[in-house]
Order: C-alpha cells, then sequence, then structure tokens
C-alpha cells in the first residue's frame, strides 16, 4: 500500500483524503478537522492551520482488505466464538453487578423503614406524653398566671423580625393573586349568592356568640362557656370550662395539631388542642389575664395572640408557650377597647373604642400611626379586608367603611336599629352584616345591599365566608349555626 493513502495522523487507510496547503501531509478529513477544532495548529509542524487549508483529494474508492483470521470458515468460527465468550463473561459482569446493586437497594429501604418506625413511635410517645400533662394540668385546674412586672412595651427584635419577613411574603403573594383573574373567578358572583339557601343546621344547647372557620372545621363559642367544634355534619368536640360567655373563639395553627384558643369577658384565655387521628381535645392550658378581654386576634404567624381590654391594654401573648411577650400601656385608663382586627399583612392593628373612635397601630414600631372618627356610638367590631386598602368598623347603628389610603374618610354602608357583627369575604368584594335576625349581603363596588338571609330567629352575632365562598357560616342567640349554599 503506498504511503500517500494513509493519514498522517493515524497511519490507517484513508477514506477522504485531504491535503494540509501548510505541510504537504495528507490526512484523514475528519481527524484533522476535529484537531484543527481543538488546537488550530498543524500536527506534524505545529504551524497554524485553519479549515480553509486543507484541500480535498479526489481519489478512488479504496476497499478495505478483510483481516487474516475471516479469510476462512475455520477462523471465522473461531472469531465468532471468540466473541461469544466475550458476551458471556460480559453478561455475568452485568448480573454480579445488578445483584450487588440490588442488594444495596434492599438495605437502605430496610434502614429507612426502621428509621420512619422509630420516628412514628417517638412522635406517638410524645403526643401521649402532652396529651397526659395536659389532662394533668387540667385536673388540677392549672393557670398560667402571668407575671406582669417586666413586660416590654415593644415586642423583641426576633418578633418584629419574624413578622417583618411574613408582611412581605404576604403582600407579595396577594398582590400576585389580585393580578390574576383566574382568582377572583373562582369566587360567586351576586347572582349565585342571591340562591343561596340553609343547606345545613346545627342545633346547640346555647346561644352561640362567636365563631371561626379552618378549612373544613368549624368552631362555635356559647353565651355559657360552652366550646363546640365541628367538621362537616359531625360534632367532634364539645367543652365547657365555666359559665362565663365565650366572646370570641379563634383557629391558630402551630404544629400538626388542631388548635385553638377561647377568651372570656372574665379574663381568661383558654387554649385548646384537638388531635385529628385520635379525636381526642384537651384544654392544654388557661391564661389568666385579669382583665375584662373585649377584643382577640390571631397574627398571621400563628403563633400570637393579640388582644385589648375594656382597660384600654394592647397585650401580646405567644400561644406556644402562653407567656406575655408584650404590655401597651399607652391608652391604659384614657380609652376603653371594644374590638380589635389585624391587617392581612400583619403590620397593623385596628382598634375599636367605646367613645366611637378607632385607633390604627402599627405593631412593628410600637406606635399609633392614625386615628378615624365619625362614627356614631360605641364601636362593637372592627373588620380589614383582603385587599389592604378597606376597613370596616360598626356600631349599634351603622356600618361604615374606611379607605386606609385617605385617613378620614368613610362611606356609610347601612343603618339600623340593631347591628351586631361584620365580616369581609376572602376577595374583598362583598361585606355581610348581621342585623337584629338578618344577614345582610353587600356589594363593595356598588356600594349597594343585593340580598338578604331572613333565617335566624333572634340576633346574628357570628358570620363568616367560606374558601371561595362557598359557603356562608352564622351563629346566633337562638342557638342554630347554618351554613349556606348551594
Amino acid at each position: 500500500m503506498q504511503s500517500w493513502q494513509t493519514c498522517a495522523l493515524s497511519g490507517e487507510l484513508i477514506e477522504t483524503p485531504v491535503i494540509s496547503k501548510v505541510s504537504g501531509h495528507i490526512y484523514e478529513k475528519r481527524l484533522i478537522e476535529k484537531h484543527i477544532e481543538s488546537t488550530g495548529t498543524c500536527p506534524i509542524t505545529g504551524r497554524p492551520l485553519n479549515l480553509e487549508d486543507l484541500i480535498e483529494v479526489k481519489v478512488a474508492k479504496v476497499q478495505k482488505p478483510r483481516p487474516v483470521t475471516a479469510t476462512s470458515i475455520p477462523s471465522l468460527l473461531s472469531l465468532l466464538q471468540n466473541e461469544w465468550d466475550a458476551l458471556l463473561l460480559e453478561q455475568f459482569q452485568l448480573k454480579q453487578h445488578l445483584e450487588q446493586v440490588r442488594h444495596e437497594l434492599t438495605h437502605a429501604l430496610y434502614q429507612h423503614d426502621a428509621a420512619c418506625r422509630v420516628i412514628a413511635k417517638l412522635i406517638k410517645e410524645r403526643d401521649q406524653a402532652r396529651i397526659e400533662l395536659a389532662q394533668l394540668q387540667n385536673k388540677l385546674n392549672h393557670k398560667v398566671e402571668v407575671e406582669t412586672n417586666n413586660i416590654p412595651e415593644k415586642l423583641s427584635a426576633n418578633y418584629v423580625s419574624e413578622i417583618e419577613q411574613n408582611a412581605l411574603k404576604l403582600t407579595s403573594q396577594r398582590k400576585v393573586l389580585r393580578k390574576q383573574q383566574s382568582y377572583f373567578d373562582q369566587f360567586p358572583s351576586p347572582q349565585i349568592l342571591s340562591n343561596y339557601e340553609i343547606k345545613q343546621q346545627h342545633t346547640q344547647t346555647q346561644g352561640g356568640i362567636s365563631l371561626d372557620i379552618y378549612a373544613n372545621y368549624l368552631l362555635v363559642g356559647g353565651q355559657a362557656g360552652l366550646v363546640s367544634l365541628y367538621r362537616s355534619e359531625v360534632l367532634l368536640y364539645q367543652n365547657q370550662q365555666n359559665n362565663q360567655p365565650i366572646n370570641t373563639i379563634k383557629f391558630f395553627i402551630i404544629d400538626e395539631h388542631l388548635r385553638f384558643v377561647s377568651s372570656t369577658s372574665e379574663g381568661d384565655l383558654v387554649i385548646y388542642q384537638y388531635n385529628t387521628e385520635s379525636n381526642e381535645g384537651i384544654v392544654a392550658f388557661t391564661i389568666k389575664v385579669g382583665q375584662n378581654i373585649t377584643g382577640l386576634e390571631i397574627h398571621p404567624l400563628g403563633y400570637i395572640a393579640i388582644i385589648v381590654t375594656s382597660e384600654g391594654l394592647l397585650l401580646f401573648y405567644d400561644l406556644r408557650s402562653g407567656l406575655q411577650i408584650s404590655k401597651v400601656t399607652d391608652f391604659e385608663g384614657q380609652c376603653k377597647f371594644t374590638s380589635v382586627a389585624i391587617h392581612p399583612d400583619g403590620l397593623l392593628l385596628a382598634i375599636g373604642q367605646e367613645n366611637s373612635q378607632i385607633k390604627i397601630w402599627k405593631i412593628t414600631s410600637g406606635q399609633l400611626v392614625a386615628q378615624f372618627e365619625g362614627q356614631e356610638g360605641s364601636i362593637n367590631q372592627v373588620a380589614f379586608s383582603e385587599n389592604g386598602v378597606n376597613l370596616a368598623s360598626c356600631s349599634q347603628t351603622e356600618v361604615l367603611q374606611w379607605d386606609l389610603r385617605n385617613p378620614g374618610q368613610f362611606q356609610k354602608l347601612f343603618q339600623s336599629q340593631k347591628i351586631s357583627s361584620i365580616s369581609y369575604d376572602r376577595s374583598g368584594a362583598y361585606l355581610a352584616v348581621g342585623e337584629n335576625k338578618n344577614i345582610h349581603l353587600f356589594d363593595i363596588k356598588k356600594q349597594q345591599e343585593f340580598f338578604k338571609f331572613e333565617s335566624h330567629r333572634d340576633t346574628v352575632t357570628g358570620i363568616k365566608f367560606g374558601e371561595f365562598n362557598k359557603n356562608i357560616y352564622s351563629c346566633s342567640f337562638d342557638k342554630q349555626v347554618n351554613i349556606y349554599g348551594n
């Protein structure tokens, strides 16, 4: 074979020969192109070389000769036998590797299963220990006595940092949702809400004063201290600590258990725990506030309770420990607080007063940022809209809506003689007003009533909109808890 038919790089027979203008050597085209792409030089001389410096040589196609081992039948059989033996050896190695991997996977799964069983056992033992401790505390009528000395006026830096970070997250989420029309399309129109009727009703042994909802759970606080927990049509748990009216009851979430807290005018905060797996409820502990509690809210963080009292105190409690973490005395003895509401972002409080004023308090700075005046009569309830802009307040005779962007400006939405409760829906488009035995539904944008429920036989004391307004919940002094829907 002539030397010009072999590649200067590989020494093999050339299929597509090219000649270099730089060195004059002949190369296999694919090999020299790869070398130029990686180095940009001639492999023989080391001088710069480009693809344009290559000239393709037109030669007759050369057939590669067969190897000597493939020139006879015995040689072919030997070649095939060698290939077969190599294939069997490779298959044996693959089986060995597969068996090793299977063994390692089995061992890992066994360790994972054992770890899960140990964790489940520890969680069960922990929960049982908590329940036994709470039951013992309840039997001993254990009270968490709050040390009122050395309680700071402002929240500590750790709490403030958590509140600010959570507020940024909630504000961002709300802005995103308000730009999505598909989110608001999930809420029924006024025409659909006008067709709602009672689809479920719970009869209690005493009238309800307050209610709250979480997922498919319903919580009702009674006139004589009865606390009732429902899920769908089922009564899960009832407890009566004493005969004090439950003026506020709220869910709060700090772990996998269902937890809620109730307040009384006598100054008791009672914290409950309900285990959804064992279907057992207990009183975890009781906090003695020592003053007449007139308003209770749960911060969006989930574990901070915010309380106002008739003596003008603003108190903060960590529900994980039951300890008081802040006590604002700026208005003690000067104002009589009647209600409280927290902004959806968790930074502002609206505090209703007996003298018809509303204070806007910033939690993180511990400062009064605004004061609204213009309501007739004592403020019975305040409520923030989920849009973060509107604030509704009610006295016994009128319902006003305030615009936080224009402090001091309000619109009168409703006027009557026996208004008892108000509640915004999650979209901020509707406001429900409890008036005597009726529930009035208002379209906020049009500022007009579009429907009225006339289903209770006594004063409506609590109203809540369910998720995407699929249900509307109400309680009354008539001992009925109504659930409205299609």
